[in-house]
C-alpha cells in the first residue's frame, strides 16, 4: 500500500510543515488530516482491489463530484485514477455514529431520510451496484479458500435466495443512484446533512440504502418497527405492506453485505492496520451467529 507522503506527492499537494498529519479510523482504507496554508484536509490513501468489493474508481470520482456540487458531500480537491487516492476538504461534523440516541430520535431519522432521498435525485451514473451478488461472490470465495464459518450459516443464504424472489427484476422507480454504505460514520450531523466515503456507490436499489439506515449505527441491532415506519413515511409519504417487507428483507441484506465485507477482507488477507483484537474473519463469523441466532429466535 502506498505511503502518505509519496500519495501527496502523486498528486502534487503540499502540506504544512509545521502540522503532523493526524491518522483516522479506517479498515478498508488509511486517512489522515493534513494542514494546508491553515486549511484542514482528508487524505484518502486507498486500498488495492477495489473491484474484488464491487467498487468502480471511475464511478466514485463522478459520484463524489456530483455530490459535492450537490452539496451532499465534501468538497474534492485531488482525486488520482486509478488508484482512487482522494484529498477533499475536511467537514466539520461528526458522524452520526458518535451518538446513536441522538440518530433514532424522529428529527435526525427525517433529516437523514430526506438526505438520502436527495442522493436517490442524483443523475443517474453508468456503474451499478449488486449486493446480493457481493455477498454470494463473498461467500464463495471465502468457502473456497476453507475459512472457518459457522455451522449451519447456509440456511442464510437461502433465506438470502428468497428476498431475491420476493423482489424479482429491479422496478424502475425502486432504482436510484444510491450511496450503498450508510453507516455510521459516513452520515455526518451536520446541516444540511452530508455523506462521506461514496466508494460503493452505484446504481441501485434505494431499499438496499433505506436498510442500511436501519443498522446504520449498529449492524447487529437494528432500529424497531417505529422508526423503521417513520424512515418510509418520510421517503415515501406513506407506508404500504410492500414497503414494509421490501425495507426489512433490505435490513438482512445490508447485515450480510457487511458480513461479506469482512469476509472479503479475510480472503485478501488486508491488515487490520493496528485494531487490537480485531480480525476480519472474527468481524464477520460474529456477525453471522448473531444472524443465525435471530432466524431461530
Amino acid at each position: 500500500m502506498s505511503d502518505l507522503h509519496d500519495v501527496l506527492r502523486s498528486l502534487d499537494f503540499s502540506i504544512d510543515d509545521n502540522f503532523e498529519p493526524q491518522p483516522l479510523r479506517g479498515l478498508s482504507n488509511r486517512n489522515y488530516v493534513v494542514r494546508q496554508n491553515e486549511e484542514m484536509h482528508v487524505v484518502r490513501v486507498a486500498c488495492e482491489q477495489a473491484e474484488r468489493f464491487g467498487m468502480s474508481r471511475e464511478a466514485e470520482g463522478e459520484v463524489l463530484q456530483l455530490a459535492s456540487d450537490a452539496g451532499l458531500g465534501a468538497e474534492v480537491v485531488r482525486y488520482a485514477l486509478p488508484e482512487g487516492h482522494l484529498i477533499t476538504k475536511l467537514l466539520p461534523s461528526e458522524g452520526v455514529g458518535q451518538d446513536p440516541a441522538t440518530f433514532e430520535t424522529p428529527e435526525m431519522l427525517r433529516r437523514v431520510t430526506e438526505g438520502v432521498k436527495r442522493i436517490h435525485e442524483l443523475p443517474a451514473i453508468g456503474h451499478e451496484f449488486a449486493p446480493i451478488g457481493r455477498i454470494r461472490e463473498a461467500f464463495r470465495r471465502a468457502e473456497e479458500s476453507r475459512a472457518s464459518l459457522p455451522d449451519g450459516y447456509k440456511h442464510l443464504l437461502r433465506q438470502l435466495d428468497e428476498v431475491e424472489e420476493y423482489r424479482g427484476p429491479l422496478k424502475p422507480e425502486h432504482t436510484a443512484l444510491c450511496h450503498n454504505d450508510l453507516f455510521g460514520g459516513n452520515v455526518l450531523d451536520s446541516d444540511p446533512i452530508r455523506f462521506i466515503d461514496w466508494e460503493f456507490a452505484g446504481m441501485g436499489d434505494i431499499f438496499f440504502d433505506l436498510g442500511t439506515l436501519v443498522v446504520c449505527c449498529d449492524e447487529a441491532s437494528p432500529l424497531p418497527e417505529d422508526a423503521r415506519s417513520l424512515i418510509l413515511e418520510t421517503y415515501f409519504g406513506r407506508v404500504e405492506p410492500d414497503h414494509v417487507r421490501r425495507l426489512s428483507d433490505m435490513v438482512f441484506v445490508a447485515q450480510l453485505h457487511v458480513v461479506a465485507w469482512g469476509l472479503t477482507h479475510h480472503v485478501m488477507g488486508t491488515s487490520s492496520q493496528g485494531w487490537e483484537g480485531f480480525t476480519f474473519l472474527g468481524f464477520a463469523t460474529d456477525l453471522l451467529e448473531h444472524l443465525m441466532a435471530e432466524i431461530t429466535r
